[in-house]
């Protein structure tokens, strides 16, 4: 079934699965156009297994692993667990040190990389050798267009809403304007957890959809349960979008905040108390396992295309 620009199809074998295909999933090898956020200190090896081994694709952050000792373990542990793709998400801004890291990535096959806050030709070159991709976070069409001079395969767009670092233009605005802008494939990231709004994503032109704070709420996040009943009993009115603690504009939930004038030292375990989430916190109300959020958001998401296909013909007939 051909909508726009992505597929609906069954796979065959003992059972039928049914696959989203996008430019994503193809150049990834998987099943559907679902990335785990890469979440400071929460996305660790069992979130990113689990989201991978779902059909999506689990990431996570190179700052979660102070040690080169730290990360090769946890991709040991990864890749033990799992030979579906993965990706990493890096920070080249200069305040952690990523070369080493990144070379062992490379080593364990990892080929998709998000870039953010930094100069995404550093790794470029390197990525492109093993044959991986290279994406940018962006939050608005000038850094999008920087990022396509460097040479990115992509872009991810960060819009308001988004949880941790993010911008102040709506998803249902930032993604068609870099990609029409742009020409560059493009991922939505900010406020959405369900799969009406990862089609809703798909019908704007994105290529796939990030999802961190329904994900946050999942048996595998490694964050504290008193984290994780933050998030589902916070309404979206309970997420403020702040400079203070960062020097750049990120969203909290407001209580575990509250009072905090700026953030911690890099490496400190006080960060572990202040909560990020994002305003999608509305359509998060229970914990699950991360598999189950995966695949309840591929299944809703054909749902609504299918029904909207659906009911596109039979107007058309009548």
């Amino acid at each position: 079934m051909l909508f726009n620009q992505w597929l609906i199809d069954p796979f065959t074998g003992g059972s039928v699965k049914k696959q989203i295909k996008t430019e994503l999933t193809v150049l990834l090898g998987i099943q559907y156009p679902i990335i785990g956020a890469p979440m400071f200190l929460v996305s660790y090896e069992a979130l990113t297994i689990a989201v991978s081994e779902a059909g999506g694709l689990g990431m996570f952050p190179l700052p979660n692993y102070r040690s080169t000792a730290d990360l090769e373990m946890a991709l040991k542990t990864i890749r033990k667990a799992t030979d579906r793709p993965i990706g990493v998400n890096i920070h080249l801004s200069g305040k952690f040190p990523w070369k080493e890291q990144f070379a062992l990535c490379l080593d364990y096959g990892v080929t998709f990389f998000i870039t953010s806050l930094g100069d995404p030709s550093l790794i470029i070159t390197d990525v492109h050798k093993n044959g991986g991709l290279v994406f940018a976070d962006v939050v608005s069409l000038k850094q999008g267009l920087r990022a396509r001079e460097r040479g990115v395969d992509g872009l991810v767009a960060v819009a308001a809403g988004a949880g941790g670092h993010g911008g102040t233009i709506p998803t249902l605005i930032l993604v068609p304007y870099l990609k029409e802008s742009t020409g560059l494939p493009v991922i939505a990231a900010g406020g959405i957890s369900t799969g009406a709004q990862l089609a809703a994503s798909l019908c704007l032109g994105a290529c796939g959809a990030i999802t961190g704070t329904r994900l946050l709420a999942s048996v595998e996040a490694g964050i504290s349960d008193a984290y994780k009943q933050a998030v589902i009993h916070t309404g979206p009115e309970g997420i403020v979008c702040t400079d203070r603690l960062t020097g750049n504009p990120a969203s909290w939930i407001a209580s575990s905040i509250e009072g905090t004038e700026s953030g911690p030292e890099i490496g400190s375990r006080k960060w572990k108390d202040l909560w990020s989430a994002g305003q999608s916190v509305a359509q998060t109300n229970k914990i699950v396992a991360a598999g189950e959020i995966v695949q309840e958001m591929a299944q809703g998401c054909l749902e609504v295309l299918e029904a909207t296909c659906r009911k596109t013909v039979e107007e058309f007939n009548q």
